[in-house]
């Protein structure tokens, strides 16, 4: 049984339709009742549930033998529609009324249609949803050949937020409803595997064929993006690897795209907890690949910079353990918090660094309050790397690590040791050389050589010796 819905309008055919008066046989097979045709075979009987054409017009004859018009009609495996005069719609769109023989939710409600060259509406007939190109743009189409709309399934089924991760297509449904080509469209899911908002808005990007991209590194526009199998544009913290070079960045949920130079994030857990689970933000630098610096000096235009183990620029007063002779490579950075966490002596594998508030490295002297207290320190101004703490004899004063070796305030004169000798320094650090019976506070003697290093002291007479 042939199922159809009727709709009324008026008779226009234009080649078939000129009627003599009730009776009239025309082309000696059609024949007029009233307002009504029929079709009368060479046996005598009236056609039913077929098509008949007629000066290349086809039109179709109902169960009953009449001529159907603005109707949607299932023949066989197709569908098609016949305007108001009857005559097969070819390549055109038609907004209908969904019949109730399609049977689901949509019957009642109003679709586009598109029919083809051959009248028949193009529609999905297999296990992959029918697109279709109309006008130089693409359209999707269910399996009655209602134009789809929103985000469509590989197989052609309409897709929810429950079932968002199959969408493939997405229909634009406040346009013309075709498919989004070359372009972003976003969806707020359900999503109980993210951790930090299990009710995203989730961006996709419809290639060239309308398919979202998956499983993929795409650049669009000048920016780098990275897809997941679902589909969705991954943001925050990823990695290739286990080695902390490998992690990127691709921002935030709104702009997910790949940070390279330099950017502002909160590190990703597995990166530094602690501040993971705080939200401290640091700074980080990447190359063109995204990955960032990790455990390492890097020059970056023009300037010195430190990532630790984690990729965060250093800042602060540090004590920086290099990988064998390596001047870049960095084993491991101590936070100097107390005077007492400077190395000393002359192990060359750990140097003294500050870092100024905006990462870079300070050379010359400078005054660094450390626990409260200020000291004065001397960084490298040349060599590599380049703003090491200065160490031994420089000026006349000694550096250890950086830090200007001085009398204690308020004792005008201490002796200090570097290198195996004793040196008398005033409270600049000022090595005190060829000095005879110097004071100090608490009323010491002291003598010392050329090169400043101690004779005799501390006294509590003047020496009275000849040197």
């Amino acid at each position: 049984m042939k199922k159809a819905g009727l709709y009324c309008g008026l008779l226009t055919a234009s080649a078939i339709m000129t009627l003599a008066g009730a009776g009239t046989a025309l082309a000696a097979e059609w024949v007029a009742e009233g307002t009504e045709w029929r079709y009368l075979e060479n046996n005598g009987s009236f056609a039913a549930d077929t098509w008949k054409t007629d000066n290349g017009i086809s039109y179709y004859l109902g169960n009953d033998g009449y001529m159907l018009r603005n109707t949607l009609i299932e023949d066989g495996e197709n569908y098609y529609y016949v305007r108001s005069s009857g005559a097969m719609l070819t390549n055109e769109w038609r907004y209908l009324d969904n019949p109730e023989w399609q049977g689901d939710d949509l019957v009642g409600e109003g679709s586009w249609y598109y029919f083809g060259s051959n009248g028949r509406a193009v529609r999905t007939t297999g296990d992959r949803v029918k697109i279709e190109e109309i006008g130089g743009k693409k359209y999707a189409f269910d399996t009655y050949g209602r134009m789809m709309t929103g985000w469509i399934s590989e197989s052609g089924e309409a897709v929810n937020e429950d079932n968002w991760e199959e969408g493939l297509y997405y229909a634009d449904p406040e346009g013309s409803g075709e498919l989004l080509i070359n372009a972003w469209t976003s969806m707020s899911v359900t999503d109980e595997d993210n951790e930090d908002d299990t009710s995203p808005t989730y961006y996709f990007y419809l290639t060239s064929s309308g398919k979202k991209s998956t499983d993929t590194e795409k650049t669009i526009g000048d920016k780098k993006y990275l897809f997941d199998s679902r589909g969705v544009a991954l943001y925050g913290w990823h990695r290739d690897d286990d080695e902390a070079q490998s992690w990127r960045y691709f921002g935030n949920m709104e702009d997910p795209y790949l940070r390279t130079g330099w950017f502002e994030a909160v590190p990703d857990e597995e990166l530094d907890a602690e501040d993971y689970n705080d939200g401290t933000s640091h700074w980080y630098y990447s190359s063109s690949n995204g990955r960032i610096s990790c455990s390492e000096f890097d020059t970056i235009d023009g300037k010195t910079y430190a990532f630790n183990g984690s990729g965060e620029r250093v800042t602060g007063l540090k004590a920086i353990t290099f990988d064998g002779e390596s001047s870049k490579k960095i084993t491991s950075i101590t936070t100097i918090d107390y005077i007492e966490d400077l190395p000393s002596g002359n192990d060359s594998s750990v140097k003294v660094f500050y870092f100024n508030d905006d990462g870079t490295v300070r050379t010359g002297d400078v005054t660094i309050d450390v626990d409260g207290t200020r000291y004065d320190f001397s960084f490298r101004t040349t060599g590599s790397p380049k703003g090491a703490g200065a160490m031994g004899i420089d000026d006349n004063k000694i550096y250890d690590h950086g830090r200007c070796l001085t009398a204690e305030d308020d004792t005008k004169y201490q002796v200090v040791s570097w290198d195996g000798s004793n040196y008398l320094v005033n409270e600049s650090g000022a090595i005190q050389k060829n000095r005879k019976n110097l004071k100090d506070a608490d009323g010491y003697y002291y003598c010392t050589n050329k090169d400043g290093t101690l004779l005799h002291g501390p006294l509590d007479d003047r020496c009275t010796e000849k040197h």
